[in-house]
């Protein structure tokens, strides 16, 4: 049977038509298909700033230059090209960071000057010992935010701050003396001012939808007995102030979908105390407010961040934050959807101050990202990951990323 040219084009032209519509049909099946990729990271300070609770033989300001020098040998910079390398990997969409400090410096100090213009009295001294010093200096050492993302820039990848969603913490300045081993002081004052702050970023080609953020009603009150200078000599004093910390949230458009994230980092709690008290009290308040507020979010929603808090809250550790966050606001563990529901594995926390250590030493999982999926889009597949926790992750002189593993997810739904 011979076919005439007229048919043979007839034919042809109806099998490019069904591809095109086959080709359409899989384009608007791609198109239906939502994704989401989140990397939440703790960026780590790069010292144990509760040195200052647990002074050193010559004070608290000794405490704080020991604190000053650590950060430096724990080298932000260095640190965030390996943390931009594990980023890079998983090119997310949307990035949740905490700790991302702000350290300045001012030399000499005037937090002890005798004349008091370096200090906040909160009452009538000496009747009223409580005062903060003045957070004034503003010489910048490090900007954890500026050095990460020139780092995420020189890779390529192109995110945008979302400053609505961002927070500014705790801002606390403490001066810094060096002393011999006779408690005699080797120079004048440092005074060291850090600000704690956590940040949102988005890949620049996307759309915010919405931006918020807000600072904690409850958080953890410091008194810290010492002493201060006066045109009278040393005088009694007691440093008073609260540690703040807070959440940020966004809505985001990818593709034709829309997400929100919050991110946020919960006080540190105390396993050795019960639930209802102490830094565990303050922790409780802060995740009620954070599953309160996730929400009023629109679905799907992921709260991200360090809670602070294990999988074995309320089981065999008194850290609320975890418990309250999945049982009572229905948030779902993303590391139970792709690994079977188990408290043991995924450590986030926590490497050696020194971050020098050659095995990891993470033994706890406080980094988290949770989700609320809602009815709209059901998830298909979701994949969970662990970032800079491995000793081929550590920079060149041989530290870790951070204290911290990060954490990082990708969901994709169907409709």
């Amino acid at each position: 049977m011979k076919i005439s040219f007229k048919t043979f084009h007839i034919i042809l032209l109806l099998f490019l038509a069904i591809f095109t519509l086959m080709s359409s049909a899989e384009a608007r099946d791609k198109q239906r298909k939502a994704k989401i990729k989140i990397v939440s990271y703790n960026l780590y300070v790069g010292a144990d700033v509760f040195r200052v609770f647990s002074p050193s033989p010559c004070g608290v300001p000794q405490a704080v230059n020991d604190v000053h020098n650590i950060i430096q040998a724990t080298n932000f910079p260095e640190r965030a090209e390996a943390i931009a390398d594990q980023i890079q990997m998983q090119e997310p969409h949307v990035i949740g960071l905490q700790e991302v400090s702000l350290l300045r410096t001012q030399f000499p100090g005037n937090s002890l000057n005798p004349d008091g213009s370096g200090i906040d009295f909160l009452g009538d001294f000496p009747a009223d010992p409580r005062f903060v010093f003045k957070a004034d200096a503003t010489d910048v050492s490090y900007d954890y935010l500026e050095i990460l993302m020139d780092a995420l820039s020189d890779r390529g990848l192109d995110y945008s701050v979302v400053w609505l969603a961002s927070t500014i913490n705790a801002d606390t300045e403490f001066p810094a003396i060096e002393f011999d081993e006779f408690c005699e002081a080797l120079g004048p004052p440092t005074d060291v001012r850090l600000t704690d702050r956590d940040f949102m970023l988005v890949r620049s080609d996307l759309a915010v939808n919405l931006a918020i953020s807000k600072s904690f009603e409850v958080n953890t009150p410091i008194e810290l007995p010492t002493f201060i200078p006066t045109p009278d000599g040393l005088k009694e004093a007691v440093y008073t102030t609260e540690f703040t910390r807070g959440w940020g949230a966004l809505n985001v458009t990818i593709k034709d979908h829309q997400f929100s994230v919050l991110n946020t980092h919960l006080e540190v709690g105390d396993s050795s105390v019960p639930p209802d008290e102490g830094l565990n009290l303050v922790q409780y308040a802060q995740a009620l407010e954070v599953g309160a507020a996730s929400l009023s979010l629109p679905q799907p929603r992921f709260v991200i961040g360090d809670i602070n808090s294990p999988p074995q809250s309320f089981i065999t550790d008194t850290r609320p934050a975890y418990f309250l966050l999945t049982s009572e606001f229905g948030l779902t563990d993303l590391w139970d959807i792709r690994h079977a529901p188990n408290p043991d594995g995924g450590y986030t926390c926590c490497q050696d101050e020194l971050l020098d250590n050659a095995d990891s030493v993470l033994d706890e999982r406080i980094d988290v990202i949770f989700a609320d999926f809602g009815p709209v889009l059901v998830p298909d597949k979701a994949k969970f990951y662990l970032l800079g926790d491995q000793p081929g992750d550590t920079t060149p002189s041989g530290l870790w990323p951070s204290d911290h593993a990060g954490v990082a997810s990708k969901v994709e739904f169907e409709r």
